[in-house]
């Protein structure tokens, strides 16, 4: 008898699947279960893929498994379906994609269940011992209290109690009052059965908006719906009430939102509105936690999970809904390994799964509006905001009139000013970090660059350092230009922390909070930081994108916009769309709860058309705009694009391999191959970039060309031999060309 022979999915960059076989010792696998593999002299975790019967390779020079780690699949049949049709629309390694999908705990021989952890409860004499038997040990006595409040507790929940907590429950222990338990963490809705659930109250446009999409959820089958309201229109508790109908229904609900930054509200709002139990799923997680969520979660035990692009890849019993908050945002797009866009998998798992899809945002995405012109999704639109507040003025200052010092022009000085004599707060966006974006040298004419990136150094003045933004590079700051050795050097352009020291000298009884990457990088400082907005302790906050969408901050009355000409020229065919998303989204924050909410522009393009539909908030016109500047030049969605990428510390090698790609190519006539060029950064982290540009009006003749290429850097020995001597890729969809 044959033995069984597998085909396993190892996370190698290899477009590939490699054969073993099982030894009688083992019952043969479920595709999707894991099993531990020789792989050259190492020891690999993959995944089956398929069970054979026989093999392109002989019988005798396949290997058997070590281990048979899981007896069942680990993927629900419709991610792993997902998963597959993602390997194959971004032509990515099936390996890879399958390792993206896991948490690390599962990448390793780890068991799915995650493992025990301690928990501590009171025993029956201690619910019934006086607590005055706990005079004399102060902390002892300050953990049998918390047990007031919780039933039980673990390891976190003494993270801010003293260094001493194990000795005094291994006390408490010993005198009869504690007693330890070993089990997975169980999860709990914070609203207990006898709280009473918060109502939403919707508007009339509100609640003809719910019924739309509950009617939608009725019929029980895949639709897609964009959810398309102003800013301030009340989007979320629209899907909110959806949520909680497909929740009643016994089936559970995926959330997916852009930013790390948004997760704790809407999850504190969830836990506020839902008598659910709730998992978040990001990146900010600890392996232990993401382990454990990913398990809830796959068990049913997570009604709701609330992540960013990774939860796309949850493991779900019955799931009933998924809804892509601000599903516009480029943050959805990985950008490197596996370079998916999680809105778009999101589509097609809803589409697996035959359940309804929700695509939220105020300025959609111009590839999902022309889907809802076209019919193939349906469109609901809220265009009132739900307070009866109407949208805030917006106000441009002509930077050629007003010229700005340390980034601020007397006008926008004025207008702050004014909004914090009348005790409201003020928020100012400036989307760059540092003090000054580059040093230079008044005698050589020469800017301080970084040695391995084309890019100029940051100065951080508080750390006295300058970085690099791109690829990480720290050094202390210079005295004298490493250039001609002059010491007159000028630090020119501003960055968040210098416009916070002018904002101190101007303001100096103002409570100004900065909010940036390098404000926030200690876990939980996000958090913080928003709430002290909220709770009314900051009077200035000033950040960059982090602080743009998706927040409700009562008393903010203005909105100031300190730089916002960079994506209007720009070489980027995107860069118009994303600004204007990006503007109209921090001006959304502006007046949401009372009336007279300002914005004010600094631009020194005032009569620019973007900025007149800005003013008018009439994103309808500016995205017909763009759609019929998009189907004139054949650019998405009229179009396809790839981009293959080539890197290489000899910029030489990359370009070399790219156009022999280019004359492959070129034997597909529904393709359209572009010359291979340098990146518009040539050079990062001291590897040369470049990038061959693939356009067709197909998708289909787009993937077919690459599929066959692909065959061909197989067969093809001079190409194949290039291909090794550079680190190259493929973005299919791409909307970063830099």
């Amino acid at each position: 008898m044959s033995p069984c022979i597998v085909s396993v999915a190892i996370p190698v960059p290899l477009r590939q699947s490699f054969d073993f076989t099982v030894p009688q010792a083992f019952q043969n696998p479920e595709v999707g279960a894991r099993v531990l593999v020789p792989f050259g002299r190492q020891q690999r975790v993959g995944v089956v893929l398929e069970i054979k019967q026989s093999s392109d390779y002989p019988l005798d020079k396949l290997k058997p498994i070590i281990d048979l780690i899981d007896q069942q699949s680990i993927f629900d049949k419709h991610l792993w379906a997902t998963l597959i049709w993602l390997s194959n629309y971004y032509l990515a390694p099936i390996g890879e994609v399958i390792e993206a999908a896991l948490p690390i705990a599962l990448r390793q021989t780890h068991a799915v269940e995650p493992t025990p952890s301690r928990t501590w409860s009171l025993s029956d004499y201690g619910r019934s011992a006086p607590i005055t038997e706990l005079d004399r040990a102060p902390l002892q006595l300050a953990i049998v209290k918390k047990f007031q409040y919780q039933s039980s507790l673990a390891n976190h929940d003494f993270r801010d109690s003293s260094s001493a907590w194990r000795q005094a429950i291994k006390a408490l222990i010993e005198k009869g009052w504690v007693v330890e338990s070993q089990a997975v963490p169980a999860l709990s809705s914070k609203i207990a059965e006898s709280d009473a659930i918060p109502a939403l109250t919707p508007s009339e446009e509100q609640q003809r908006a719910i019924e739309q999409i509950c009617h939608s959820i009725n019929k029980n089958k895949f639709e897609c719906i964009l959810l398309h309201g102003i800013t301030g229109s009340g989007k979320t508790a629209v899907y909110f009430k959806a949520m909680r109908q497909v929740l009643e229904q016994g089936k559970q609900v995926l959330l997916i939102v852009p930013e790390i930054g948004l997760t704790p509200q809407l999850f504190e709002r969830i836990e506020t509105y839902m008598p659910y139990p709730v998992v978040a799923m990001h990146s900010k997680l600890n392996d232990t936690e993401r382990h454990l969520a990913w398990w809830h979660s796959k068990q049913g035990n997570a009604r709701i999970v609330v992540g960013t692009r990774s939860a796309v890849f949850a493991n779900f019993q019955s799931l009933g809904l998924v809804v892509v908050d601000e599903e516009h945002d480029g943050s959805f797009k990985q950008q490197e390994g596996v370079r998916y866009h999680a809105r778009d998998v999101a589509i097609y798992r809803a589409k697996q799964h035959n359940i309804p899809i929700i695509l939220a945002s105020a300025t959609p995405a111009l590839e999902t509006l022309v889907n809802a012109k076209q019919g193939r999704y349906k469109k609901v639109d809220l265009v009132q905001r739900a307070t009866k507040v109407p949208l805030p003025t917006i106000e441009l200052i002509d930077l050629n009139q007003q010229p700005s010092t340390d980034g601020l022009s007397p006008g926008m000085l004025a207008a702050i000013k004014s909004t914090l004599s009348n005790q409201q707060q003020v928020m100012l966006f400036l989307n760059r970090r540092g003090f000054a974006p580059v040093i230079f040298c008044a005698d050589c004419k020469q800017s301080c660059k970084c040695h391995r990136c084309d890019s100029n150094l940051t100065l951080h003045r508080h750390a006295n350092q300058m970085r690099c933004h791109h690829c990480g590079y720290q050094g202390r700051k210079l005295d004298t230009c490493g250039n001609c050795s002059s010491s007159n050097l000028l630090e020119v352009g501003e960055g968040t922390q210098r416009v916070e020291d002018a904002l101190t000298l101007r303001f100096p009884a103002a409570r100004i909070l900065r909010i940036d990457r390098d404000s926030t990088r200690r876990r939980g400082a996000l958090s913080e930081a928003l709430k002290q907005v909220h709770d009314g302790d900051v009077d200035i906050v000033l950040g960059t994108q982090l602080i743009a969408k998706g927040h409700d901050f009562s008393n903010l009355a203005m909105v100031g916009v300190l730089e916002a000409d960079a994506g209007i020229y720009s070489t980027d065919f995107r860069a118009t769309e994303t600004l204007f998303q990006q503007l109209v989204q921090v001006s959304g924050r502006a007046g949401r709860h009372k009336k007279g909410g300002r914005v004010f522009i600094q631009t020194r393009f005032p009569e620019h058309s973007f900025f007149q539909f800005l003013k008018s908030h009439d994103f309808n016109n500016f995205a017909f705009d763009q759609i019929e500047q998009r189907l004139a030049a054949g650019f998405p969605p009229f179009g396809f694009f790839a981009l293959l990428r080539a890197e290489s510390t000899h910029q030489a090698k990359a370009l070399q391999f790219l156009k022999r790609a280019k004359q492959a190519l070129l034997a597909y006539q529904e393709l359209v191959v572009f010359d291979a060029v340098p990146a518009p950064m040539a050079r990062r982290a001291g590897r040369y970039r470049t990038q061959l540009l693939l356009s067709s009006v197909k998708r289909s003749s787009l993937n077919y060309s690459l599929q066959q290429w692909l065959h061909i850097l197989v067969t093809d020995t001079d190409l194949k031999k290039l291909a090794n001597s550079v680190r190259w890729s493929i973005d299919i969809d791409p909307i970063d060309f830099y």
